[in-house]
């Protein structure tokens, strides 16, 4: 009696296993009826589509599908044939659902390493490996639609998706072809991926890529400004001084900002250290030269920090900053002099006269400083007329002195 009851059960459970079997084929007519029509260019029918979804969704959640591999092929099927439809309206240059591209595709590259995990008899894993692969330019397509339309998290997610792909995607582990390819610059998807982290304020994913992004030659110096700004709204203060420190060899705006940050936080001792360690790396560079002359001048100690503007000169004749920090030093000295003049006293008027002189001497060294200002930028001469007008009133010059009055309206 017992032996009966089994047989009954098995019966049933078979007849189970079978019925869903149907379920999964007809989902895949429904799903070939589709991709038959699109091919003599109708519509996607969609309500077909739907109802193969219908079938689909009843053979998962039975339990009784025996062929998996069948079923996730013909699901991934569904979902390839949505986001192809949506695709083929971005190269119409037509509106397309973005959103709706996205979600198909991952589920389509979902359901594929699906298929191929139980494709046991290798059925269908060969064409699967084939779109796999293929599929891997349209996640950039995900990451560049989105950043288009200003969702910078979904565009920082399609990004970080296709950066992780040869090793997330186990159908198409050990593929070399993945690993060099060339379809998409690597370089440019990190910089991507870095903007699109700080434009949605996941500060902590910014440099998650940054090395990769750093060769991106074309927005380095961006890539850079992007990492010190997400360190600086996360707070971090440490990280981005020792960032600062390792891209200031590089970029200008770095370096000074450094230099400023340590100035005002009258940390004298770690300025010059800065200054000393670019010139370390390269003594002829101009910013390192530069730099270490502004933390002399913020120290007050001008007649140190001239030679390093000169130096920086020498490299770079129309650094304009240098020129009017070389300018600056010289009326600086020449100014200190001459307060010293009235705490002193003279046995004679030709020693008053020697120190007026080097007064004078010292502003007339400022001079060609604030002349080649004048003719590099012209048009600011707030940079450079005032100075003049000074150097001009020390020297005794009346008529240049009158002249720069003009630039001062």
């Amino acid at each position: 009696m017992k032996k009966y009851v089994l047989s009954i059960a098995l019966l049933v459970a078979s007849t189970g296993i079978f019925a869903q079997n149907r379920v999964v084929k007809k989902a895949l007519g429904l799903v070939n009826q589709v991709t038959t029509a699109i091919s003599e260019g109708k519509p996607m029918d969609t309500a077909a589509l739907d109802q193969a979804q219908g079938f689909l969704t009843e053979a998962f959640n039975s339990g009784e599908t025996k062929d998996m591999a069948l079923a996730w092929n013909v699901q991934g099927n569904v979902y390839q044939l949505i986001f192809s439809d949506e695709l083929n309206k971005a190269a119409a240059q037509q509106p397309l659902d973005t959103a709706k591209f996205v979600k198909n595709l991952f589920a389509c590259i979902d359901a594929y390493e699906k298929c191929c995990e139980n494709d046991e008899k290798q059925t269908y894993t060969e064409e699967n490996k084939a779109k796999l692969k293929q599929y891997r330019l349209f996640v950039y397509y995900a990451g560049v639609f989105n950043l288009q339309n200003g969702k910078s998290k979904e565009a920082y997610d399609a990004f970080d998706k296709w950066m992780k792909y040869p090793e997330e995607i186990k159908a198409l582990a050990g593929d070399p072809s993945l690993q060099n390819d060339s379809t998409v610059n690597k370089a440019e998807v990190a910089y991507y991926a870095c903007l699109s982290a700080y434009q949605s304020g996941e500060y902590d994913k910014v440099g998650t890529y940054m090395d990769e992004a750093l060769k991106y030659d074309k927005e380095a110096k961006t890539v850079r400004q992007l990492h010190l700004k997400a360190l600086e709204e996360s707070g971090d203060t440490a990280q981005w001084v020792t960032v600062s420190r390792q891209y200031g060899a590089e970029d200008e705006t770095t370096a000074q900002n450094l230099i400023a940050y340590y100035l005002k936080k009258n940390d004298n001792a770690g300025a010059l250290s800065f200054a000393e360690e670019l010139i370390a790396k390269n003594p002829n560079s101009t910013l390192a030269n530069y730099a270490k002359g502004v933390v002399f001048f913020g120290q007050k100690k001008y007649e140190e920090a001239l030679p390093f503007f000169v130096k920086a000169l020498e490299i770079d004749p129309e650094y304009t900053d240098a020129y009017y920090n070389a300018g600056v030093c010289c009326c600086n000295v020449g100014s200190g002099i001459n307060d010293k003049i009235s705490t002193m006293k003279f046995k004679t008027q030709a020693d008053y006269d020697k120190e007026i002189n080097k007064v004078k001497d010292w502003y007339r060294k400022a001079e060609p400083y604030f002349l080649k200002m004048r003719e590099l930028v012209p048009d600011e001469p707030n940079r450079w007329a005032y100075n003049l007008k000074q150097i001009y009133y020390v020297t005794g010059d009346k008529e240049k002195e009158a002249e720069m009055d003009i630039y001062l309206k």
